[in-house]
């Protein structure tokens, strides 16, 4: 053995010494305090977690020479053989290189012989999912029904592949995947025992890239040792790694709460084009999930979080809708980097995908566009405004009949009542607040979207509102999707609302007495889309 090697080096010797699987050593040492020795047992979980591991270390404690206890003496020949992978009575077998049914059967004729020196002869099938289905079968009724001396203890990354009759007569441990914060414990740990100086932000930095694994952590640790010339340094580790510096996530954070455009593209040219851009995806959407938090309850971030004072700042920039928004484009664009030929170019534009979904943005200024034209309504080609029809004259308004106006107020009504009760959310509600729904002839209903999203909606996004909307209205015929420019969709409904009540609030301000005054003062003017409605 390589002692060298850090996993080799530091993997446990007795049960006290397993990180992140205190459930299952538990189970394992109070069984066995108790007796209760079941004959065959299955470690499932990702790879480095300890399956292997935690199977020898059960071995050793049915073999130990004092006897079968959860604190074997270590001392002993049974256990410093099996310490040392050379233990007759332990027979592992490394199922992914045997997996035809002649080695299984010659494995099991073996089985009725007595141990050579120990109380169990006992079987370690590591990978055992890759074993045939004759080796399986083959397997079974020895695993049912085994002799009284002999133990079965399997691992597999992958215990969907298993049969259910093999599942059926194992006692099965799914070992969880370590968080950040026991990787870095256990790292800390070791690196206090090799005398290697180190800091908290390069530990962070190595184990969010372990993804739970402890023995991906430790190899990612030798390299970075190695990188760093023995001197663990927070910077250099996050460049090795392909991390990005936490000023340019902020910065990219900023730009999609203000809006701006023109500044997310400035920050994202920085970025070498050589970074792993699905790491970074993962990042900024792990900072939309605490965000949310935030939004939900201010104090779900921890005083000594390092982006704390930021979130604390951007969050309220955010509304809880921008956020679900934001983090379904990521979840859903991530999948499109296998596809990509430029990874960075494909961040660009999931990142801006976020802003321009988020709001109607001018690409050349970032500026919000406000909608002042009047939109024609689909379903009557006529200009309306929400509930109330807007009146482009005295001749137009005349000659809509009272029973056309009526039908347009209950159309938009019934759109709008089902955009809310649709519990739609993401993706599907943006679609939605961009369409307009046209059912004058119930046997042809017609979903109108702004020709301006053609192509950005997925089209499972688009199938799941039309089934929601047929379901909802209970619809016997298909809806069609048709794009259209120049639709009164909800979204254009609300801006028009917004931009009248700042105006009615601009007459009252610019006419106050007060006001009048300091402007004069002062020499100063009016900043209508400052003005806010305080509510009482």
């Amino acid at each position: 053995m390589n002692i060298d090697v850090l996993a080799l080096k530091y993997r446990p010797k007795f049960f006290n010494e397993v990180t992140g699987q205190d459930l299952v050593i538990e189970t394992l040492a109070n069984s066995i305090n108790l007796n209760k020795i079941h004959n065959a047992y299955l470690f499932s979980g990702t790879r480095g977690m300890g399956k292997t591991t935690i199977a020898r270390l059960f071995a050793k404690s049915l073999l130990c020479e004092t006897s079968i206890t959860s604190q074997p003496c270590g001392k002993c020949s049974a256990c410093t053989e099996i310490d040392n992978g050379n233990h007759l009575d332990l027979i592992e077998i490394d199922a992914a290189s045997r997996t035809k049914v002649e080695d299984t059967r010659s494995l099991m004729d073996n089985v009725q012989y007595a141990p050579s020196s120990s109380r169990f002869k006992v079987y370690l099938i590591d990978e055992v999912h890759m074993l045939s289905t004759k080796s399986f079968n083959a397997l079974l009724k020895t695993i049912e029904e085994p002799p009284s001396h002999v133990k079965f203890l399997m691992a597999t990354t992958e215990p969907e592949k298993l049969p259910d009759t093999i599942l059926s007569r194992c006692l099965h441990f799914k070992l969880a995947s370590a968080t950040t914060s026991i990787i870095i414990k256990h790292l800390e740990n070791i690196l206090k025992m090799e005398d290697i100086k180190y800091d908290i932000d390069g530990l962070d930095t190595i184990a969010k890239n372990a993804n739970g694994s402890i023995r991906d952590s430790l190899s990612i640790l030798e390299q970075c040792i190695a990188y760093c010339n023995g001197n663990l340094d927070a910077t250099k580790i996050k460049s090795f790694l392909g991390e990005v510096d936490d000023s340019v996530i902020r910065n990219i954070i900023i730009s999609i709460a203000h809006k701006n455009p023109i500044d997310l593209i400035n920050t994202i040219e920085v970025l070498n084009i050589e970074s792993d851009y699905e790491k970074i995806t993962d990042t900024v959407m792990h900072i939309f999930y605490e965000l949310t938090l935030m939004h939900i309850n201010e104090n779900n971030i921890r005083p000594d979080h390092a982006n704390n004072e930021f979130y604390k700042e951007i969050f309220p920039k955010f509304t809880l809708e921008d956020l679900q928004l934001f983090y379904q484009i990521a979840v859903s664009s991530k999948k499109d980097y296998v596809n990509s030929v430029s990874k960075k170019d494909h961040f660009t534009m999931i990142i801006l995908r976020m802003i321009i979904f988020s709001n109607e943005t001018s690409p050349s200024s970032g500026k919000s566009v406000t909608h002042k034209k009047n939109k024609t309504n689909p379903s009557s080609g006529k200009e309306s405004l929400g509930k109330k029809e807007v009146e482009t004259s005295d001749k137009e308004h005349k000659k809509a009949s009272p029973e056309e106006r009526d039908s347009d107020e209950s159309s938009e009504e019934k759109w709008l009542s089902a955009i809310n009760s649709l519990s739609l959310t993401g993706l599907t509600l943006h679609l939605a607040k961009h369409s307009v729904l046209e059912m004058v002839d119930p046997s042809n209903p017609m979903l109108y979207v702004n020709e301006d999203k053609k192509d950005i909606y997925p089209k499972l996004c688009v199938n799941d509102l039309l089934d929601k909307i047929k379901s909802y209205f209970k619809l016997s015929k298909k809806v069609g999707i048709e794009y259209r420019s120049g639709l009164s969709t909800p979204i254009v409904i609300e801006s028009l609302q917004n931009e009248s009540e700042l105006n009615e609030r601009y007459q009252k301000v610019k006419d106050d007495p007060d006001i009048d005054k300091l402007k004069k003062l002062f020499g100063a003017n009016i900043n209508k889309e400052s003005i806010k409605k305080i509510i009482e």
